[in-house]
């Protein structure tokens, strides 16, 4: 039987699905309590790598999603497919790529510093590239739109049907870090924040 995943990236923890690729079904969920990094927020988590070592922090991300399949009572040699989805720290964080130009907005200040610029296009990678154990899939990898809007806010926007609105549409995902994208005509307008602690009081 073949079997896949659907894994959420998100700031404060990790959500995977183990999901029946031909029935289409949910099979079980698993839910972290926590993100594997140190820090409440995105910026905590990319000074982390920037400071400590971004090679740490992939692996201890890694490490993560390891520890979540060897309790899920699944065959690895079943799962086929694996479909992540986060912002694009978390998901450049995920894949071990350098992460510095999404530190700074100013790209004077990233030519200055001479801080090559990612690409971050979809793309389809082997488990074994980012150095997952076990098992042997595809790992499905969207696009981020630009430095703060990344995969999961382009996925909110087509699994809503917001792109097929014709009326002005406001479209949000509000976790630790908020995603928010308005449909005016033609034009869509993107934003994010760090909307959780923001809301719990905690200084950013």
């Amino acid at each position: 039987m073949s079997r896949g995943i659907a894994f959420d990236i998100g700031t404060s923890g990790f959500r995977v699905q183990l999901v029946d690729l031909e029935t289409k079904k949910v099979l079980r969920t698993a839910i972290t309590l926590r993100h594997p990094l140190p820090g409440a927020n995105v910026m905590d988590h990319l000074n982390f790598a920037i400071k400590v070592s971004e090679d740490i922090a992939h692996k201890l991300m890694i490490n993560a999603f390891e520890r979540i399949l060897s309790q899920m009572n699944v065959d690895l040699g079943s799962i086929e497919k694996i479909a992540v989805c986060g912002n694009p720290i978390q998901l450049s964080l995920f894949e071990g790529i350098g992460i510095k130009d999404l530190a700074y907005a100013d790209p004077k200040y990233l030519e200055a510093e001479k801080i090559e610029i990612q690409s971050r296009n979809a793309k389809v990678v082997s488990s074994q590239e980012l150095g997952i154990k076990g098992i042997d899939a595809k790992i499905l990898i969207p696009p981020a739109i630009k430095h703060e809007i990344g995969a999961d806010a382009l996925a909110m926007m087509l699994k809503s049907n917001f792109l097929d609105n014709k009326e002005i549409s406001l479209v949000t995902d509000y976790g630790t870090n908020a995603e928010m994208a308005l449909k005016v005509g033609d034009k869509i307008f993107t934003g994010s924040a760090a909307s959780g602690p923001a809301l719990e009081g905690q200084e950013i």
